[in-house]
């Protein structure tokens, strides 16, 4: 028989959950804990098919649960019961399709529900286990400090929580924005959870939902281009691409500049400054007239004894932050992340444009 382990620490709700599923006794059986140690040493202890908990919980809150089990269990099915009190929160989380979760003051029949939904290993709308990515949703919804290491096929990372917001990642040489695009997207991490942030200063400055809107963006775009014979990829990635007769390959650099990223947009004009390449996917640069802001800056730094300009970065009046590099061949306008170093930008472009 199916076993369930629903994780409260309010005894009454937990004795009126158990006598509201005592009709389906037949189907499955049902086992309660009052706090996180208590469901850990459950499910250390037998078989358990599915877990159904709390997130506010004493000595072992439902975060360090769900990190226990992302580790130890992650194949196990996770119904989340909380009251987040925010339907754009719950509608966020179900569409990431990883976890099944139940606002309170819980519907019973909503439960039943979820309880077959996750029972049935066919289930089309319920994932096995946790993904990072939902973990640290819940993180931002419930204001959580913390420290996670995480542990994947990848290699091992920090990241660093604080009031439910990323502050700071570690993965490799990466640090900061660059290491959390990098990890948050992980989709076979082990979590371990410290329950201190063990980073002050904000590293990263963008939001949660953001910067995991990002790091899916960037992970799908990835995707894309590997899939993308080196001959073949910057007429891949850009439609009306119009090469002039004596241009050479661009492809490295549009692999390049796919690659790096703090760039969020990007066009490749030749030497008569038409559009020859652009990102893949929406490319809101298309529209752009660099060639009118190179004849502001060519005169303006011949005024000021600086010579011909290599690069130049500005800030729009929404605060889009821009990069405008050239060469004797080509001049690439790029959109970066905010607090973007472009003298990083600049040298990976100097590898792959002739000056």
């Amino acid at each position: 028989m199916k076993k369930i382990l629903i994780v409260d620490d309010e005894v009454s709700f937990l004795l009126s959950l158990r006598d509201g599923l005592s009709k389906h006794r037949d189907k499955f059986q049902i086992l309660t804990a009052e706090n996180g140690r208590e469901a850990v040493d459950v499910l250390r202890s037998m078989s358990i098919d599915l877990l159904v908990t709390d997130l506010k919980l004493p000595e072992m809150n439902g975060f360090e649960l769900l990190a226990w089990t992302s580790r130890h269990q992650p194949q196990l099915p996770v119904i989340v019961m909380s009251a987040f009190g925010t339907p754009e929160i719950e509608e966020r989380l179900a569409k990431m399709d990883t976890l099944q979760f139940l606002d309170k003051p819980l519907d019973i029949q909503m439960l039943e529900e979820g309880i077959f939904n996750g029972l049935n290993a066919g289930g089309k709308s319920f994932i096995r286990g946790i993904t990072l990515a939902t973990f640290l949703q819940l993180m931002k919804v419930e204001k959580k400090n913390c420290t996670l290491k995480i542990a994947a096929a990848a290699g091992t990372a920090y990241l660093y929580v604080y009031r439910g917001e990323l502050v700071d990642a570690e993965f490799g040489s990466l640090s900061g924005l660059d290491a959390a695009l990098e990890i948050v997207s992980w989709n076979d991490a082990e979590i371990e959870m410290d329950g201190i942030c063990r980073r002050q200063d904000d590293a990263i400055q963008l939001s949660m939902e953001h910067l995991l809107i990002e790091a899916f963006k960037r992970k799908d775009e990835a995707a894309e281009l590997e899939k993308m014979e080196v001959g073949d990829s910057v007429t891949a990635a850009t439609p009306s691409l119009d090469l002039e007769p004596d241009t050479v390959d661009i492809s490295p650099l549009v692999k390049v500049l796919n690659r790096l990223v703090p760039v969020q947009e990007f066009i490749i004009l030749s030497q008569s400054r038409s559009v020859i390449a652009r990102n893949a996917g929406a490319c809101s640069l298309t529209t752009a007239a660099p060639v009118e802001l190179d004849q502001l800056l060519q005169p303006l730094s011949n005024d000021l004894s600086f010579g011909p300009y290599r690069y130049v970065t500005f800030n729009s009046a929404r605060r889009h932050r821009y990069l405008l590099f050239r060469s004797q061949n080509y001049c690439v306008l790029a959109k970066l992340k905010a607090g973007t170093q472009s003298l990083q930008i600049v040298r990976e472009l100097e590898q792959y444009i002739g000056g």
